[in-house]
């Protein structure tokens, strides 16, 4: 399974350089995005294992659907001025395909090798090929999570315990779903409350370094933290279920 997620990978940098050296038709860059999330999707997704039932169902596609095509339009209309930029244009799409880059940035052209946007009344919802995966990720981790707080729930005794275990773990599924922008409206929110500081701050948000940090590095992370929560919380589980057939043993 490995070697085989491996060779997808390479397949789609081959593909990737043939394109740039070989001036290849640009629709390819969509073969070559495919293969490479989808191996890179089968290693993570063998790590981290799927859910059943129809609470993990129903979080990962609720979520999945958010993060991948309504997570633009709410940002546009939660920014500041964003009501405002409402327009006649009722609905408007397309698609397009990315120019292949020198190879040191092959990483940064596959995760939107190919696009496809729709516009709706003045707002924009871009879907690229990694909002599509990460949002399969933590959908994905989202509803295991979810699923997990209902497992250690049902195996607890007290109140008292269901509270200390399920309120933290339902504090972190909620602060690593919650929208990613929302650095990005306080830092505008202050530029335009405070017009001394606005060059500083507008500087910071149209950095590439920003631009990394909060559109791969939060989800990225968000990803890493439902995942250890999800470890503990299969822990905890296994220890009530333990403890309890301990207690039966002895009654009996």
């Amino acid at each position: 399974m490995i070697k085989y997620s491996l060779s997808l990978i390479s397949f789609s940098f081959v593909l990737f350089l043939l394109m740039e050296r070989l001036n290849l038709p640009l629709a390819l860059a969509a073969l070559s995005s495919l293969s490479f999330w989808t191996g890179l999707g089968i290693l993570v997704f063998k790590k981290v294992g799927w859910g059943r039932g129809k609470v993990y169902y129903l979080t990962l596609v609720i979520y999945l659907l958010y993060h991948s095509f309504l997570y633009s339009f709410v940002l546009g209309i939660l920014e500041p001025g964003g009501l405002k930029q409402a327009s006649d244009q009722v609905i408007g799409a397309g698609f397009g395909f990315e120019v292949p880059t020198p190879p040191v940035y092959f990483p940064l052209w596959v995760s939107q090798a190919f696009a496809f946007w729709v516009i709706f009344k003045g707002y924009e919802a871009i879907v690229v090929p990694f909002t599509l995966f990460i949002g399969a990720v933590l959908g994905n981790l989202l509803g295991l999570n979810v699923r997990a707080i209902f497992k250690l729930y049902n195996v607890t005794e007290t109140k008292a315990a269901r509270s200390i275990i399920t309120l933290p773990a339902l504090g972190i599924v909620s602060g690593t779903s919650c929208c990613l922008a929302l650095p990005s409206i306080v830092l505008y929110s202050v530029a335009l409350s405070f017009p001394i500081l606005s060059p500083s701050i507008l500087a910071l948000l149209s950095s590439s370094t920003y631009f990394s940090l909060v559109y791969y590095g939060l989800p990225i992370i968000s990803s890493v933290a439902l995942y250890l929560n999800l470890r503990v919380l299969s822990k905890a589980t296994r220890a009530c279920e333990l403890g309890k057939s301990a207690f039966k043993s002895t009654l009996s």
